[in-house]
C-alpha cells in the first residue's frame, strides 16, 4: 500500500482537479432558457399592474396576460411544474454522474449506445407565480414581459424579454396552454412570427402594390384571427402595421387607427437593438416612427437586424417549409413528445397510447420570437380543457419532460431515432445549423 504525504496528496488533488476541469472545457456547452409562460395576474388598475410599459404615454398599454384556466387547472401552474421538470433533466448534463442518467433517456429514443457528451446549461425564467405572494404591492413585478419602472423609485427594471437576452441563450423553450374550442380534440401547436420578408410583402398588399394572392396562396395564410369579424388577411395586415408602426390599421388596411397603440416594442427591451436615448422626439416624423406607410422608412439598429440574413434564417423558409429555424425547433420538440410519450407509457401487449395531434401553427406578431436573439421553441403544449392533454402534462410530466429534453439534445447534436411505424410522428433527429449564426446569440447586449 502506498501512502501519500499531505504535500503530495495536495499536489495530486490539484492535478486531478485540473484534468477534470480541462475535460469539461472540451465538452460543448449550449445555453437553454426554459420559460413557463405567464405567472402574473390580470389585475386592475391596468395603470398600476399592467404590462407593456410605454415611455411615450408613460403608462402600461395592456392588462397583464394571466393565461388560461379551466376549473382548478391553471396554465401558470401546469407549465411551471413541467418547466421545472425539464430544467431538472437538462441539469443532469452538467455532471458526469448526471450524464450517465441522461444517456439512459437518450437510449429510450435511439438504438445507439454512444452519445456525444454535451452540457445543456439550463435557466428558468421563473420559479414561482403571483399566488406565492398574493399580498405583494406589485404582484406582476417578476412576471412582466417588458421592462417597466419601479413603482417606488422610477428606475427601469428588466422584464422577462430583457432577462432572457441577458442570459444569451441559444434556445428558448417557452411552454403555454390553450383553451380548446368546441369539437377541438386537443394536442399541441407551434407559435410563430414571420420575419421582415413576410411583413414587407403584407405591407405592399395593404398599399395595393401587390396582389393578396401572394398571401392567401402562401404558407402564412392561416393567420391568427384576434379581431373577430375581420378576415385572416385583415388580421395579418393589422399585425403588419403593429410590427412597422406600433399602431393598428383600420379594417381597410390602408389607414392608421391612432386609437389602438401597441407601442414601439423594440424600445421596451434592454438590448443592443433599442434606439438611442431621446428617440421619442422622432415620433410622427418621416422615418422609423412615422404613422403612415408612405412616410415610413426602416432605419436604425432594430430594422437593420430585422432585414439581416440571420433573422431570415430564424423566421422564414427552413426545414418545415416556412417559419425558419424557429418553426423547426418547435415542431421537432413536439414530434419528440408525440414519439416519446407513447414509447415510455406503452404497457406490454397493449397499443400505444394516443395523443392529441400537432395542430396548425398560431401565427401573429408575437413578442418572444421577435425580440430575443435565440431560436424560440414557443409551444402551446396542450389544451387546458382537454383531460387527456392535462393528464400527460401533469400525471406524466416527467415522461413529457424527458421527451422535450432529449429533443433539445437532438437539436444541438442530432440523434438517430428508432423507427416506429406504429406512431404518427417521427422526429427528424437533425441538428440545427448553429454554426452559421456565428456570434448572433452573444451579440444581443
Amino acid at each position: 500500500m502506498v501512502f501519500l504525504s499531505s504535500l503530495h496528496l495536495h499536489k495530486f488533488l490539484i492535478i486531478l482537479c485540473f484534468v477534470f476541469i480541462s475535460s469539461l472545457e472540451a465538452v460543448p456547452v449550449f445555453r437553454i432558457v426554459v420559460d413557463p409562460g405567464h405567472g402574473g395576474i390580470a389585475k386592475d388598475p391596468k395603470g398600476q399592474h399592467g404590462d407593456k410599459y410605454d415611455s411615450v404615454t408613460q403608462t402600461y398599454l395592456e392588462t397583464y396576460k394571466q393565461g388560461t384556466e379551466h376549473g382548478n387547472i391553471t396554465e401558470r401552474k401546469v407549465v411551471l411544474d413541467l418547466a421545472k421538470e425539464v430544467h431538472k433533466i437538462l441539469k443532469l448534463t452538467e455532471t458526469e454522474a448526471g450524464w450517465k442518467e441522461f444517456e439512459g433517456y437518450l437510449k429510450l429514443f435511439s438504438k445507439k449506445t454512444d452519445f456525444q457528451r454535451v452540457v445543456l446549461e439550463s435557466k428558468l425564467t421563473r420559479e414561482s407565480s403571483f399566488d406565492d405572494d398574493p399580498s405583494s404591492e406589485d404582484p406582476n413585478a417578476a412576471y412582466r414581459l417588458y421592462d417597466f419602472p419601479d413603482p417606488k423609485t422610477g428606475v427601469r427594471r428588466k422584464g422577462r424579454l430583457s432577462k432572457i437576452n441577458e442570459l444569451k441563450p441559444h434556445l428558448v423553450l417557452s411552454l403555454h396552454l390553450n383553451p380548446a374550442s368546441k369539437g377541438q380534440t386537443g394536442g399541441m401547436g407551434a407559435v410563430l412570427t414571420p420575419g421582415y420578408k413576410t411583413f414587407s410583402k403584407l405591407k405592399k398588399i395593404s398599399e395595393k402594390k401587390s396582389s393578396a394572392n401572394s398571401f392567401t396562396n402562401g404558407p402564412w395564410s392561416e393567420w391568427l384571427i384576434f379581431q373577430s369579424g375581420w378576415s385572416k388577411l385583415e388580421n395579418a395586415i393589422a399585425d403588419t402595421w403593429i410590427y412597422f408602426h406600433g399602431y393598428w390599421s383600420k379594417k381597410n388596411g390602408k389607414d392608421t387607427d391612432l386609437s389602438k397603440f401597441e407601442g414601439y416594442r423594440q424600445n421596451m427591451v434592454s438590448w443592443r437593438y433599442a434606439d438611442d436615448p431621446n428617440w421619442e422626439k422622432q415620433i410622427g416624423k418621416p422615418g422609423p416612427y412615422a404613422t403612415t406607410h408612405e412616410s415610413f422608412s426602416e432605419t436604425g439598429k432594430f430594422w437593420e437586424r430585422e432585414k439581416g440574413k440571420k433573422e431570415e434564417w430564424r423566421r422564414e423558409g427552413g426545414k418545415e417549409g416556412f417559419g425558419g429555424d424557429n418553426h423547426y425547433v418547435t415542431k421537432e420538440l413536439m414530434r419528440f413528445v408525440q414519439y416519446g410519450l407513447p414509447v415510455q407509457l406503452k404497457e406490454k401487449d397493449s397499443p400505444y397510447p394516443e395523443l392529441g395531434p400537432i395542430q396548425k401553427p398560431y401565427i401573429s406578431t408575437y413578442s418572444l420570437p421577435t425580440y430575443t436573439n435565440a431560436l424560440c421553441a414557443f409551444i402551446e403544449i396542450g389544451y387546458v380543457n382537454r383531460s387527456r392533454d392535462m393528464k400527460y402534462l401533469t400525471v406524466n410530466k416527467k415522461e413529457t419532460a424527458i421527451s422535450l429534453a432529449v429533443g433539445i439534445y437532438s437539436l444541438f447534436v442530432g440523434l438517430d431515432v428508432k423507427k416506429n411505424a406504429s406512431l404518427p410522428y417521427l422526429p427528424k433527429g437533425k441538428k440545427v445549423n448553429w454554426e452559421r449564426y456565428e456570434t448572433y446569440f452573444d451579440d444581443v447586449l
